[in-house]
């Protein structure tokens, strides 16, 4: 019995010392031992994480502005935008002004003609002419008192107009036939002319205009015609002459233009073809005495304005507010 108890103590033994060395591993695996456990299939899917300065810097994402509504509109004044300003400026009731550019190929910009734009219901237009004491533009208007003096057609030496001039129905001066002055091509002549009021350009010879069945109270012939009626230039020949240039017209809303060129841009022939391509709208132009004669000057109501002519006039058109 004492024998077998002993062999009974070893085998217990034995079997505790079994016992704690199977537990020693699973508490403190060794390196060269049974792997790990599996990482489970969700941890798998993500990226290892950069190092810690390699993160990005978080940017919350703002929230969604909320869109206001409009309150109901409130009676009260509106905004109405500034208009552009018209092309014209009115000077007097009836009378406009406009600077209007002029391209010169290799020029640095543009230089400018002189228009006014004239609607004949709201003037009255006339003829002065003194052959004994011709004037400046600037005297013409002292001693006129008119809104607008314009120099008017080709005078001789003697002061004589070339071509005809009708001054309150006087006849001065005779036609221009043949169509020709000196050295210069007359081409087509032209007569502005006033009857009654009513305000008249003529290319002569190519209209219906009778010079012989028409009474005018005022008119200046004058040459050559630049634009025949419709826009057409008719000035044919290049001269290359350049010269200060006057001009009246007449644009498709019936208002008379006059243009005056304080510079020597245009030869006729330009001139014509430049009137032609404006924006102005005209119908027809008759070219005025030019060079050192070309002149204007207006006077009304808080605005005065001169181009001077450069030698003394026998021959204006002036333009007179109504009633004035």
């Amino acid at each position: 019995m004492r024998r077998a108890h002993g062999v009974y103590s070893f085998s217990l033994a034995l079997l505790l010392v079994a016992f704690a060395a199977g537990c020693s591993r699973a508490v403190d695996p060794d390196p060269g031992g049974d792997p790990p456990a599996p990482t489970p299939r969700s941890a798998r899917l993500l990226p290892s994480p950069p190092p810690a300065g390699d993160l990005p810097t978080a940017t919350p994402t703002p929230p969604p502005t909320p869109t206001p509504i409009p309150p109901a509109p409130s009676p009260g004044p509106t905004f109405t935008p500034t208009p552009t300003p018209p092309p014209w400026e009115p000077l007097a009731p009836g009378i406009s002004q406009r600077y209007v550019p002029v391209e010169r190929p290799g020029a640095p910009g543009p230089s400018y003609l002189y228009a006014l734009r004239i609607e004949p219901q709201y003037v009255t237009f006339r003829v002065h002419y003194d052959p004994q004491q011709p004037r400046s533009i600037e005297e013409w208007q002292a001693v006129t008192g008119a809104s607008v003096v314009v120099n008017g057609g080709f005078f001789s030496g003697a002061n004589r107009p070339v071509g005809r001039i009708i001054v309150d129905g006087e006849l001065f001066g005779a036609p221009l036939y043949p169509y020709r002055y000196g050295d210069d091509s007359v081409s087509i002549p032209g007569l502005f002319a006033v009857v009654d009021e009513t305000v008249a350009l003529y290319a002569l010879g190519r209209s219906t205009y009778n010079p012989r069945g028409l009474r005018f109270d005022q008119a200046v012939e004058s040459y050559p015609v630049l634009l025949l009626p419709g826009r057409q230039p008719s000035y044919p020949t290049e001269t290359g002459r350049e010269a200060r240039r006057t001009v009246i017209a007449m644009d498709e809303g019936g208002n008379v233009i006059i243009l005056v060129s304080d510079l020597p841009l245009f030869s006729l022939y330009e001139l014509a073809r430049w009137l032609a391509a404006s924006d102005l709208g005209l119908d027809i132009a008759l070219n005025l005495d030019g060079g050192r004669s070309s002149g204007l000057a207006v006077a009304v109501p808080g605005r005065s304005d001169l181009i001077p002519a450069y030698v003394p006039l026998p021959i204006v058109i002036a333009v007179y507010s109504r009633g004035g």
